[in-house]
């Protein structure tokens, strides 16, 4: 298995994630232990750290996954390109424009299709569609 450093980047990521995760649980479990009563502000801060480690290490392993992403999508064309080049060359003449206009001349000569079918009248009045 080949590792980048990228992958390890983001490998690396997600320990600090974990570790972080439980040092904050850990912080909060012993503050709750020594306070005579349930106090909120060592809970809400604990809670409010927890969510900001989440955002920022999804964010950062976001960023990495697209980097990841980008440089094998350009490794791949390196290899496109490099497989078009070693192939032959078709030559001709004259050059082809992709986006030539064609002129009148040429466009009147070619068969026109034929119109379609003229639909028959629909009767006139109420016709019975279906039975109960």
């Amino acid at each position: 298995m080949k590792a980048d450093v990228m992958t390890w980047v983001q490998r690396i990521v997600g320990a600090v994630f974990a570790v972080g995760v439980v040092a904050l649980i850990g912080a909060i479990v012993v503050q709750v232990g020594q306070a005579e009563g349930l106090p909120p502000l060592p809970i809400f801060l604990g809670i409010l750290g927890i969510v900001t480690l989440i955002l920022m290490a999804g964010a950062c392993l976001a960023l990495v996954s697209v980097a990841i992403s980008a440089r094998k999508g350009a490794e791949a064309l390196r290899r496109i390109a490099g497989q078009a080049s070693a192939a032959p060359v078709p030559t001709k003449a004259s050059p082809v424009r992709v986006f030539s206009q064609t002129p009148l001349r040429e466009v009147a000569s070619e068969p026109q299709p034929e119109p379609a079918p003229i639909r028959p009248a629909r009767p006139v009045g109420r016709t019975l569609v279906a039975e109960r």
